[in-house]
């Protein structure tokens, strides 16, 4: 499947659930803060409850950050990708959406990763997040390979990918992470 066939997806997603918040092109630092920006605000208009509204935005950091620090980098600029976020209410919380190329090469430790998320349990996942971060060397691209772990204890492991091949060296990723809206609990 095509990059355009799948982000044409996505946009259909968007508007069919009323997106709160999307982006579709490049990625950078200043794009990424602004996307947050807007993405709380827009949270807390809607008076979320705190313990939701942290994880939909530490979700959210992270899930920005994977698509600058693996996606396919432009040729000009070292700092920049091109990709697609969309953020969306649902009845039991929220949605975030990404999309980004990746290279072909990268695949296998991608879904190594994938793997070990989608095998452990939630106390599984917190110990292997502690693990790397005592043990887990800085990658290359800035990370501690904790960000997926991390993502799917905050979304209680409703997390989703998907990979669709666009050329003999790039795939689109796609990630679906639902987070559920905690109940509010009010001490008697």
């Amino acid at each position: 499947m095509k990059e355009s066939n799948t982000t044409y997806k996505m946009f259909e997603t968007m508007k069919q659930h009323k997106a709160m918040v999307t982006y579709h092109g490049e990625f950078t630092f200043e794009s990424i803060n602004n996307i947050l920006l807007y993405a709380r605000r827009d949270i807390q208009m809607r008076n979320v409850q705190k313990r939701t509204s942290r994880k939909v935005y530490a979700i959210l950091v992270e899930a920005l950050e994977n698509i600058l620090r693996h996606g396919v980098e432009k040729e000009y600029n070292t700092r920049t990708t091109d990709g697609v976020f969309i953020l969306y209410k649902t009845d039991q919380g929220f949605t975030i959406k990404t999309g980004n190329l990746i290279k072909n090469e990268d695949i296998s430790k991608l879904k190594a990763e994938i793997k070990l998320v989608s095998e452990k349990n939630i106390t599984q996942l917190k110990e292997a997040y502690r693990e790397q971060l005592r043990n887990g060397a800085i990658s290359n691209k800035g990370g501690a390979g904790i960000g997926l772990i991390d993502m799917a204890i905050k979304a209680n492991k409703d997390l989703t990918f998907n990979l669709f091949e666009t050329d003999p060296d790039t795939s689109f990723f796609e990630l679906t992470i639902n987070i559920h809206q905690e109940e509010d609990t009010i001490a008697a």
